[in-house]
């Protein structure tokens, strides 16, 4: 699995590129805002990006909508700190396919990430059942 991180902390990049690649999953590369995430994204050819949502100069969720514009076929896994419901809602808005938390384990993300490779859609506990509270009973997986 190739897989390009994006997220405004230069320590939690490095932890993830070592975790990830301590597990068998190739890093293509990084990114420190949005604007280069998209970048990365069109010259890296990902297939999943850990995405975060509050970065500078290009949040993760219009970095997200531009990347699925251009690039649908990567999956974008929001990994963020925020539970908030907006974030949640405009991140799969925006094209996101998974959002979990950044308090998970390790080994929660490299599962996530094999979710991610079989079709699976990874979501924080809670947050998937809320998603589908609001959505409806007739809502679809897109």
């Amino acid at each position: 699995m190739r897989v390009l991180l994006a997220d405004d902390h230069s320590l939690l990049l490095e932890g993830l590129q070592n975790l990830l690649e301590s597990k068998g999953i190739q890093v293509v590369g990084t990114a420190g805002d949005g604007l280069e995430a998209v970048k990365a994204a069109k010259a890296l050819k990902p297939e999943v990006i850990l995405m975060d949502v509050r970065m500078p100069n290009c949040d993760g969720i219009r970095a997200t909508r531009l990347i699925k514009a251009e690039l649908p076929d990567v999956k974008v896994v929001m990994l963020t700190t925020s539970a908030e419901e907006e974030d949640l809602f405009e991140a799969v808005r925006s094209g996101a396919g998974g959002y979990v938390l950044k308090s998970m384990s390790g080994q929660s993300l490299v599962e996530a990430l094999n979710d991610v490779r079989e079709g699976i859609p990874p979501f924080a506990p809670g947050l998937a059942a809320r998603l589908l509270e609001v959505a409806g009973p007739n809502w679809t997986a897109s």
